[in-house]
């Protein structure tokens, strides 16, 4: 089983703790919920109060040395508030040395790719809002770090993002709290869904589109990818359920699916099921599955 620890700086506002507080205890809700579905009963959650003394652990334990008290074993994280974060940080264990993960929506680069964008600038737009209406309801079943969603709430749409992997889920939850009163988003940022996936929603109101990034190996020969994106792969992993995921889209969705893909690989193909058309985003394209009635 992985241990989640949780530490919130004395430092940190009392506002921002009382957030913290709420997240971990809707972390601890969601596990709960959800404790006989292996993804979310691998983790325990762990409040933890020598912050500097799990680091120090962890890095002799990477190093092969003899260490006091608690270490992160590889595949533990720590999810972290502190003075010097603009948010909720993540830190897994076999890449401790790395700064921590933190989903900042307000960060410059994210809000200038917002403002070039547009329906028809970003592929993923174009795939996904074609002939849709602004305020479409649109469900992003691997909503990852957000970045997407964003996008296509930024073009109109009414999104709700589902998460199923807990640390991503944390700090994309605290992510979309702060953009929510961010004055660089008037509009209407995505919903999270509760920790799960699309097979977790109940409601009657169906979304008109789904959209679906899977996580996929690197290629054979790659360039090392960036910090942030090779920590949320460990964390995340290559799913391995893609026709489970895609056959139930097809179930929710009213219009269609879309399955972003690396340009290198073939479009997601089973039997019953085959592409409709596709976008092509240059390193990346989007296939669209048409929802027959």
């Amino acid at each position: 089983m992985r241990t989640l620890y949780y530490y919130c700086a004395p430092e940190v506002s009392a506002a921002r703790r009382d957030e913290f507080a709420q997240l971990m205890v809707a972390a601890e809700q969601a596990v709960a919920a959800l404790a006989e579905q292996s993804a979310a009963a691998a983790w325990q959650l762990q409040a933890l109060e020598d912050y500097d003394g799990l680091l120090t652990a962890t890095k002799r334990r990477l190093k092969g040395k003899s260490y006091e008290g608690v270490a992160l074993a590889d595949q533990d994280v720590l999810l972290e508030l502190t003075g010097d974060l603009p948010g909720v940080g993540l830190r897994l264990g076999a890449l401790s040395h790395f700064k921590p993960l933190v989903i900042d929506f307000e960060q410059v680069a994210v809000r200038q790719r917002l403002l070039r964008g547009g329906r028809q600038k970003e592929a993923v737009a174009r795939a996904v809002m074609a002939g849709l209406p602004d305020g479409a309801l649109v469900f992003d079943a691997t909503a990852g770090l957000g970045r997407e969603s964003m996008i296509l709430a930024h073009v109109g749409a009414q999104v709700l993002a589902f998460e199923r992997q807990l640390p991503i889920w944390c700090i994309l939850h605290d992510g979309l709290l702060r953009a929510a009163r961010s004055r660089y988003y008037p509009f209407a940022v995505p919903t999270l869904h509760a920790l799960g996936t699309i097979k977790d929603y109940h409601s009657s109101a169906r979304p008109e589109v789904i959209y679906y990034d899977p996580m996929f190996p690197e290629r054979a020969g790659t360039a090392q990818v960036k910090k942030d994106m090779h920590l949320f792969q460990e964390v995340i992993g290559a799913d391995g359920d893609n026709e489970e995921f895609v056959c139930a889209a097809l179930g929710l969705a009213t219009k269609r699916v879309v399955v972003k893909r690396p340009d290198y690989a073939p479009p997601l193909a089973y039997p019953g099921i085959s592409v409709s058309y596709s976008v092509d985003g240059g390193q990346c394209r989007f296939d669209c599955y048409q929802v027959t009635p």
